[in-house]
């Protein structure tokens, strides 16, 4: 038998508060970082990424969220790129050991010392640890892609009272460490305070053709030649905003600026990594005219030893250019 808690109208306020994110964030390269920004999602990357954003002038987007490297982490480099990127949202870093949160302390009171309205997030890697981080810091709750998921080493009590960020996961399943983390209890254990929340595995499915909606993955434009993967990607972006707007996750106040405006500078042939012809495999630098140079929504920035062979590569691979005839390098007669 199931036991239903009907929480008071009280409880049911404060239960809707807890879970009002206060930013659901989108860590991507441009254009899909602006696209996110546009709609409301705050924007960032990894430490040792970027927006790669050469192609654009006057392209501003701000780093709303830095996350770390957690593959190569190093904090002294953290603290140095948080201090060089200046975000609203910081994650430092994982902690396997109760030993080692001090040193994660640490360096969040130093960016705290010069960013006090920062919100700081260290992830607990064993349950030891979430009881050694400082109420004031947020919590990261791995849900996504990471060696250890914290579903795999705590219970749901012990988030709830702290400030937590869902790190990665589907809305689905984000939404079920939500409820998890918020829900009336027996005991009336105080709700974990949901203040964030990020996932970016739209791109992913964008490159098959498909699209993320709450019911899954749609795949009903991959045939369409109007299609492109940032088109989809946010198709896609518009549905996750949707869902959380609908279950009251999404913030009341979002980052974005509309009036954003961007003005693309097309690609050169300098932006080449290679001299390989992309579609026949000749030297472009020993032809007549030297390299056509395209660039392509996916982000792939390609050379050709000809217009025809431009040509008949774009169109056989169905790729979409980054904007219109500027994203094309055509050389001089």
């Amino acid at each position: 038998m199931s036991l239903e808690i009907s929480p008071s109208s009280g409880t049911k306020r404060e239960i809707a508060a807890a879970r009002q994110a206060i930013s659901v964030a989108f860590l991507h390269r441009a254009p899909f970082a602006l696209d996110a920004y546009q709609l409301g999602f705050l924007p960032g990357f990894r430490e040792d990424c970027g927006y790669q954003q050469t192609q654009y002038q006057d392209l501003n987007i701000p780093v709303g969220m830095l996350d770390n490297d957690f593959r190569n982490p190093d904090l002294k480099r953290y603290v140095a790129r948080f201090f060089e990127h200046e975000p609203t949202v910081g994650v430092i870093g994982d902690v396997y050991d109760p030993d080692g949160v001090d040193e994660y302390v640490a360096a969040a009171r130093k960016i705290q010392a010069s960013y006090p309205d920062a919100e700081l997030v260290i992830i607990p890697k064993c349950r030891a640890v979430i009881d050694s981080i400082p109420d004031d810091l947020v919590l990261g709750y791995s849900r996504g892609y990471a060696d250890r998921l914290a579903h795999e080493f705590s219970e749901p009590t012990d988030w709830r009272g702290r400030r937590v960020h869902i790190l990665g996961g589907s809305p689905p399943k984000q939404l079920d460490v939500i409820k998890q983390l918020t829900r009336p209890t027996l005991t009336d254990d105080p709700p974990a305070d949901i203040v964030g929340l990020d996932w970016n595995g739209l791109h992913r499915g964008a490159q098959f053709g498909e699209f993320w909606t709450a019911e899954g993955w749609d795949d009903s434009g991959r045939d369409a030649d109007h299609v492109t993967v940032r088109k989809t990607v946010h198709h896609s972006l518009a549905r996750v905003k949707e869902f959380w707007q609908s279950r009251g996750v999404w913030p009341e106040s979002t980052p974005q600026d509309n009036n954003v405006e961007v003005e693309y500078e097309g690609p050169a042939p300098s932006d080449l990594d290679g001299a390989a012809c992309t579609e026949c495999g000749a030297n472009v630098w020993t032809t007549r005219r030297g390299p056509f140079v395209a660039e392509y929504d996916t982000g792939a920035v390609c050379g050709y030893c000809s217009y025809d062979c431009y040509f008949t590569h774009r169109h056989r691979n169905n790729l979409e250019e980054i904007d219109g005839e500027q994203s094309v390098y055509i050389p001089p007669a």
